[in-house]
């Protein structure tokens, strides 16, 4: 039985239904070796617990805005709550469904998914875009094969990998703007540059109209200078509007999602340069950051990443 199969029959049993007396994470794992044994690591418990916390079928739920888990309760009907992606894209009050940021995002993260990457969502803050943490994480998975829709990664690729020191995956920052222009465009690519010094690349990504030939110009510059990607997913704002909302762009299945991203011209403005990624990273950034390292650890220890992974998020 796999560890998620046993996670499933297992937490509930262990955890409380009432928020305000929320297990946290450290004493959760304590809880679960009892009964499973040290067969799996700390990473891969903890990045388990934050992927099953984000699914609204989860049994299990993560404090907002605290810490520790607690047991998803249902509702009268039987049902559990339903809980959208929309939140996760833009913060607990947003109103609006459909907005086109919303979609911005859910377009960009379908963009790099369909093509083998994983993509780490991360929330975004109530008082706008945050220039302390980007709004994706891209990884490259290392060399494997797929079988079925998992990607089994080559074990001799990744002996070598640590033989010569290589680093395991690459990991890119990037920031998703909607048709910035002027200093607005100048403001969302400094923000790429600030939330990406964590990874090995920043990329900013802009959907919508491609800006006018002066403001790429200016942006080809910045690029240049500082060595921040700039890819352009060009749409119409109209034909933007016209789609179907961000949680059905993020959930589309293969040929819904094909379909979508044809509305898209990728436009490549600037590649960003590669830098070495410190090897302790993961835990002097902690929070989110924790949670996106937790999930590629487990990825890495499992020698794979399965269909449900390839986006996630710990929201």
């Amino acid at each position: 039985m796999s560890l998620r199969s046993q996670l499933e029959e297992l937490l509930p049993e262990l955890l409380p239904s009432d928020p305000t007396q929320a297990i946290k994470g450290t004493e959760l794992i304590r809880l679960v070796r009892l009964r499973l044994g040290e067969e799996y690591s700390d990473a891969s418990l903890r990045y388990h617990f934050s992927f099953m916390a984000s699914e609204p079928d989860s049994e299990i739920a993560k404090v907002e805005r605290g810490q520790g888990y607690y047991r998803r309760m249902r509702e009268r009907d039987g049902q559990r709550a339903p809980r959208g992606l929309l939140p996760l894209f833009l913060g607990e009050n947003e109103p609006d469904a459909l907005n086109c940021r919303a979609k911005a995002l859910a377009l960009a993260v379908r963009q790099y998914d369909t093509t083998g990457r994983g993509v780490f969502v991360f929330s975004t803050s109530e008082t706008g875009t945050s220039w302390v943490k980007p709004d994706l994480a891209v990884v490259e998975w290392p060399e494997g094969e797929w079988e079925g829709n998992a990607l089994v990664f080559d074990k001799s690729a990744l002996q070598r990998r640590r033989m010569i020191g290589a680093p395991m995956m690459g990991i890119r920052s990037v920031c998703v703007a909607r048709m910035p222009g002027g200093e607005d465009g100048r403001r969302e690519f400094f923000r790429t540059l600030a939330t990406s010094r964590w990874a090995q690349c920043g990329e900013l990504v802009i959907v919508g109209e491609l800006p006018d030939d002066s403001e790429c110009a200016a942006l080809r510059g910045l690029a240049a200078e500082f060595g921040v990607g700039v890819l352009c997913l060009e749409i119409a704002d109209e034909r933007l509007g016209e789609l179907p909302g961000a949680e059905e762009i993020f959930k589309a299945g293969d040929e819904e999602c094909a379909a979508l991203l044809a509305e898209l011209t990728p436009v490549r403005l600037a590649a960003g340069r590669l830098k070495t990624l410190e090897a302790d990273t993961g835990e002097t950034l902690g929070g989110e950051f924790g949670a996106l390292f937790d999930w590629l650890a487990a990825c890495l220890e499992r020698g794979s990443v399965e269909e449900y992974e390839f986006r996630v998020s710990c929201y």
